[in-house]
């Protein structure tokens, strides 16, 4: 969908564990190999949290920087929306917490609950707060602990996923050169089932009959993903372009979703993109869910990939199955 909302990045920010899990410590538990998992998904590392950590704590460092960088304090800020399907608890929400964590006043706060997607969905959200004149300093974050819900018995999840946090302030611009151009959001619930975790909601609550039988850790078919993947990010990145009636040479950089390293390099290569436009940092932090995109955003601001006046496509998709995109003029 083609719109103008007059937002600008005032300042990003983002937060890794320190603990680094390589390709090689999981061939000590697992029939696998670093061979098999770089041609694969080209992941060679990944970080995983520590004891006590959590995604508020990973909120809390992103945020920070973020405001840091903004040159804001947590008290100018009037709106907070964190994607994350890993939250610090089932309740409240991330955000209420990362609110007080701060030491924001009582501000609107939320999460979304869209998975790989769940950046986008918290950016397009967010501008309509700022469009509307609902807000004039919103925090956005895409958090993650992910290994909290990884299986690391199974060898087909256990490799792919890391934990993280990316962490952006919206704040209206009047440069008529900056802004939202288009975006597009989507999800199919027909497949809810391709990516889930049975256990620990209302269906199926916490028991000792779904601890046993492992049932609060994600499911995942990646055949079926693969396809969906490769298949919605071509789409995605060419309709929203047309939407905003630009071309794809037009774009200086795309920030996908950093789900497998072979879905990002198929779809950019159905869509005639170098992959010197495209931001990959999955063989360092692999899948991080609703944080990959923010922390990837997060890292070619700091090295100097992105400047002021580029057109930057953001692209993800996820559980539910959702999928989102936006087109920025930075």
């Amino acid at each position: 969908m083609k719109m103008k909302w007059a937002v600008e990045i005032a300042g990003t920010g983002a937060y890794v564990p320190e603990r680094v899990v390589t390709n090689e410590d999981f061939t000590k538990r697992l029939d696998t190999s670093d061979e098999w998992i770089v041609q694969r998904t080209g992941i060679r590392e990944r970080r995983i949290v520590a004891p006590g950590e959590g995604t508020l704590a990973l909120s809390v460092n992103a945020s920070r920087q973020a405001l840091a960088e903004a040159g804001l304090q947590p008290e100018e800020i009037d709106l907070i929306v964190i994607a994350t399907a890993t939250p610090e608890h089932p309740l409240p929400s991330t955000a209420c917490e990362l609110q007080a964590a701060l030491g924001c006043g009582w501000i609107p706060s939320f999460d979304i609950a869209a998975a790989c997607a769940g950046y986008v969905y918290a950016m397009v959200s967010a501008a309509q707060f700022l469009d509307c004149g609902m807000a004039t300093k919103a925090l956005i974050l895409g958090a993650e602990t992910l290994t909290s819900i990884t299986d690391m018995e199974d060898r087909g999840t256990a490799i792919l996923f890391g934990d993280a946090a990316g962490a952006a302030i919206l704040q209206p611009t009047d440069d008529p050169n900056k802004g939202i151009l288009a975006a597009r959001l989507g999800a199919d619930g027909a497949r809810a089932k391709a990516v889930w975790v049975p256990g620990g909601g209302s269906a199926e609550p916490a028991s000792i009959k779904t601890v046993n039988e492992r049932l609060h850790y994600m499911k995942m078919k990646g055949r079926a993903i693969y396809k969906f993947a490769v298949n919605m990010m071509h789409s995605l990145v060419r309709d929203t372009a047309e939407d905003a009636g630009v071309s794809l040479d037009d774009l200086a950089y795309v920030i996908p979703h950093q789900s497998n390293l072979r879905i990002i390099e198929s779809a950019v290569s159905r869509l005639g993109i170098p992959m010197d436009k495209v931001a990959i940092n999955i063989d360092r932090y692999g899948n991080t869910s609703a944080a990959s995109v923010a922390l990837a955003f997060h890292e070619a601001r700091e090295t100097g990939r992105i400047k002021s006046g580029d057109l930057v496509m953001f692209v993800a998709f996820g559980a539910g199955l959702t999928w989102g995109s936006a087109l920025l003029r930075i």
